[in-house]
């Protein structure tokens, strides 16, 4: 192999392989497979490329490493985050030395319910530039990511090429992109802000090549977040009533929906439930970057948290000592927090207890740094703080009001306890301000049968009779203008059903004794083809 062409800035390896069969001269693309692989059976795959292995030694002088093509030339690194450090080993095994046709199943794509594009994507902006610098125009990794719908650099939408995402038809060509550029260019519209923070976030997991997370210590780092955020209970439970609606409202169900992302509000299994649970399904990342953008969390954040964070409503501790009278004020000197719930506002509260006997609670979950210095109520004084108010009542020069303001409290409370003669007695000093209501106010009962989503039985004799006259249909559609022989793979991908014929294939006994007699012999289909020509 000659003249091999030198991958240009984020170029998937596609465009790369289109761009060597127009160079090299080849009438076949099947030609051009055996140049690059040694075999013309590989298949033309846009988004990632196998037997990588082989490419490599048919470079000349071996001059592009493998791992250089896997990290800038494929979208693997938007993947790998999030899949297992083996699991990953795995696919990257199998895009060196195999075809890659298993990895779909090992990044668990098929069962995330996200869809990959319909069809190739480029920026116009991009092609102008790209002209200008290399002389051509060409396909971009960053254009062809699940859930990117603009350019991340010139923030406009992308636009749909004819090209399919996954060629079906026409699976052993390679197009480049110069060769369906259209001479009228449409204007490209501006993207939403949100599009563009997504498209944005998903080019730099692409780009930046972060390693495997550890998926617990991801998800407690969200359940931090989300305490942050007022999501959880005092028990540390996910307020999912809340936190659904509040998620369909910042990003719209529109929105959702068209990235696949869609929440139902009255379902307790969807996509974000699983995730936030306990990690025992593979996610999206695409999902992973509208929590994380939801939360105001960064994938950087996440890469330096590797280790088991917590959720608390009052952040990390140690958490100061607020006796103003004690001399470790504001020191942080309080190693653990007793978390209860409110029960007139259902928030949790904190309860920290220093070894001066000094004793508050006040109620989160805390906002920022500064609310770790908030007082909502005294439980208890201590023997420090009492042994400083009889040092300050034996000073007549000092008035209540100044006595009041070193002890940190009010003069009413300096005045009922001047005359105190048991020191290191546990006294209780309340702020009705902050204190929580002592009768508890009468709460509606919610009815849980309102959120189950009703569990329907498939009729499978009824769905097999209406699987058979859907059969009947399109075969009789396909004979009057379909080119090609009629096969069962043709007939099962026009219904949408290739994995229910297969998978569910006992409970549909009349719709596959009716494919097996309307697949066309090769006899079958010649005569049906004179058949057409004659009528033309």
């Amino acid at each position: 192999m000659i003249n091999f062409p030198t991958p240009l800035p984020d170029e998937v390896l596609y465009s790369v392989f289109a761009r060597y069969h127009v160079n090299s001269g080849n009438e076949s693309s099947r030609k051009t497979l055996r140049d690059l692989f040694s075999t013309s059976n590989d298949s033309a795959v846009t988004a990632y490329s196998g037997h990588l292995y082989a490419l490599h030694t048919r470079i000349p002088g071996k001059a592009i490493p493998i791992s250089y093509l896997l990290e800038h030339h494929t979208l693997i690194p938007y993947y790998r985050p999030f899949i297992l450090e083996n699991r990953y080993n795995r696919i990257l095994q199998s895009l060196v030395h195999t075809n890659c046709q298993s990895i779909y199943m090992w990044m668990g794509l098929p069962a995330s319910g996200v869809e990959s594009p319909l069809f190739l994507r480029y920026c116009n902006q991009c092609v102008s530039i790209d002209r200008l610098k290399f002389g051509i125009a060409y396909w971009h990794r960053s254009h062809q990511l699940t859930g990117a719908f603009v350019c991340s650099e010139h923030q406009c939408y992308l636009l749909e090429s004819p090209i399919l995402y996954a060629q079906k038809g026409k699976k052993h060509e390679f197009i480049p992109l110069e060769s369906i550029l259209q001479d009228i260019v449409p204007l490209a519209l501006q993207g939403s802000d949100k599009e563009i923070t997504i498209a944005q976030k998903a080019v730099d997991l692409l780009k930046n090549n972060y390693g495997s997370l550890d998926m617990e210590a991801t998800r407690k780092y969200y359940l931090y977040r989300l305490q942050y955020m007022g999501f959880l209970t005092a028990a540390g439970n996910i307020k999912f009533r809340d936190l659904v609606p509040q998620f369909n409202s910042f990003y719209s169900t529109t929105m959702l929906e068209d990235l696949g992302c869609k929440l139902n509000k009255g379902s307790q299994d969807t996509w974000l439930h699983k995730m936030l649970r306990k990690p025992r399904h593979s996610t999206h990342p695409l999902r992973h970057l509208l929590v994380q953008y939801f939360l105001n969390v960064d994938m950087k954040d996440l890469e330096g948290k590797n280790q088991y964070i917590k959720a608390n409503a009052f952040g990390q501790g140690p958490w100061p000592c607020l006796n103003k009278a004690a001399t470790h004020f504001r020191n942080k000197v309080i190693t653990s927090v007793i978390v209860s719930r409110c029960s007139t506002t259902a928030k949790p509260v904190g309860t920290f207890q220093c070894s001066c006997g000094f004793i508050y609670s006040r109620r989160g979950p805390d906002q920022t740094e500064t609310d770790m210095y908030r007082i909502g109520r005294i439980k208890q004084l201590g023997a420090e703080w009492m042994d400083k108010l009889n040092e300050l009542s034996s000073n007549p020069a000092l008035s209540l009001r100044e006595k009041a303001r070193r002890l940190g409290v009010d003069p009413g409370t300096v005045k009922k306890y001047s005359n105190c003669s048991e020191l290191g007695q546990a006294t209780s000093y309340p702020n009705t301000k902050h204190q929580c209501a002592r009768r508890k106010p009468i709460r509606k009962r919610i009815n849980r049968d309102d959120y189950k989503v009703p569990y329907k039985r498939v009729d499978w004799g009824k769905r097999d009779e209406q699987l058979l006259q859907a059969i009947e249909r399109t075969v009789t559609l396909l004979k009057t203008t379909h080119t090609k022989r009629i096969s069962r793979s043709e007939i099962t991908r026009k219904l949408h059903c290739t994995t229910m014929i297969y998978t569910k294939r006992q409970k549909l006994p009349q719709s596959r004794a009716k494919l097996e007699q309307v697949v066309e012999t090769t006899e079958q289909y010649h005569e049906r083809m004179r058949i057409m020509r004659e009528i033309k």
